[in-house]
């Protein structure tokens, strides 16, 4: 019995990957296409990137079987800075498919095969956290974006976690929206599968098999908490330090 089940989860994983490829290779094709057409207009070329970035997302999210249910805050304005928890890859489908939004990820995602062109041609935001001289650069960048009313998705912790409850923020980034007088929205992330760590989480492994345990998996079921927005804080350590504290209750508050 259990040779069967194991067997049906790997029949399930290769279905899933022959399905993917070419729904991957659409949006990358898609991606490469749109670059060419606003080349001379960047922010036309954001704002129809996201449209196309959250379809990607949703696709994702019913490939994989993700069951998202959404807890409603205030509506997120266009042009936000969206702070939200980091467990796993589940996450960017996750956010993607609730926020038209671009990412903030870590530079090393741009070597990874297919993945990394994806992102790539996603606009998305990449930090190499190795040079911290890098950060002006990357406030930059994620000003632009709110400028043309694009939001932007920040997970602060900087790294994946084991689930059971929400690392200290970094607090650098936080600066872009303090200085164009952006809303903060925190977002909590909360995967129900009744395994500890969750399935969603990429902590201790590496990306292969995380992501082979994701393609395996039946269904996976998250909640998604829009909590209000913060604004009006001038201090970006203690505007961080105020987004951690409203997040890590909530996120404790929620444990099964």
């Amino acid at each position: 019995m259990r040779h069967s089940k194991t067997a049906m989860e790997y029949l399930l994983a290769i279905t899933r990957i022959i399905l993917l490829i070419p729904i991957y290779l659409f949006f990358g094709l898609l991606g490469l296409g749109l670059l060419f057409i606003y080349f001379f207009s960047e922010a036309n070329y954001y704002r129809t990137v996201i449209f196309f970035l959250q379809l990607w997302a949703q696709c994702s999210c019913l490939f994989f079987n993700i069951k998202v249910k959404v807890s409603h805050g205030p509506k997120v304005v266009p042009g936000s800075l969206i702070i939200a928890n980091h467990v796993g890859v589940p996450d960017i489908f996750v956010m993607g498919a609730c926020f038209p939004s671009f990412f903030v990820a870590k530079s090393e995602i741009k070597r990874w095969p297919g993945m990394g062109w994806l992102t790539q041609l996603g606009a998305t935001i990449f930090v190499d956290r190795n040079r911290k001289q890098q950060v002006r650069s990357t406030v930059n960048q994620i000003q632009y974006r709110l400028k043309a009313k694009c939001s932007v998705i920040l997970f602060p912790e900087a790294q994946a976690t084991d689930g059971k409850s929400i690392l200290p923020f970094k607090s650098s980034h936080f600066e872009s929206a303090v200085q164009l007088e952006k809303p903060i929205v925190p977002v909590v992330i909360r995967y129900h599968d009744n395994k500890k760590p969750s399935i969603a989480c990429w902590y201790n492994i590496n990306f292969l098999t995380h992501l082979v345990r994701l393609l395996k998996q039946k269904q996976l079921d998250v909640t998604i908490q829009i909590l209000p927005s913060l604004e009006g804080e001038v201090d970006r350590k203690i505007l961080a330090k105020k987004c951690y504290d409203v997040m890590q209750s909530s996120y404790l508050a929620s444990i099964d």
